[in-house]
């Protein structure tokens, strides 16, 4: 969970230069590989739901969830 944040903190910062600048060769050249990567990361984290997490656990899934969500949000907004 804590390389899949770490991603998406590194995914939001990068989607903030684009937004910034969406003609700038060298993002759109790294555009593909950060959405494949997002996607193994979703899809990795995802699975964790499936899991039989103890009640620690299942509030780390959620915190992290949350403070996630909260990061896409402010690329969203841009």
């Amino acid at each position: 969970m804590d390389s899949y944040e770490s991603f998406m903190n590194e995914y939001v910062e990068f989607m903030k230069k684009y937004n910034a600048n969406p003609s700038d060769l060298s993002l759109l050249a790294d555009y593909s590989s950060f959405m494949s990567r997002y996607a193994d990361f979703v899809k990795k984290f995802d699975s964790w739901e499936n899991q039989d997490l103890n009640t620690k656990e299942s509030a780390y899934y959620i915190d992290v969830q949350a403070r996630v969500s909260k990061k896409l949000l402010e690329v969203a907004d841009q």
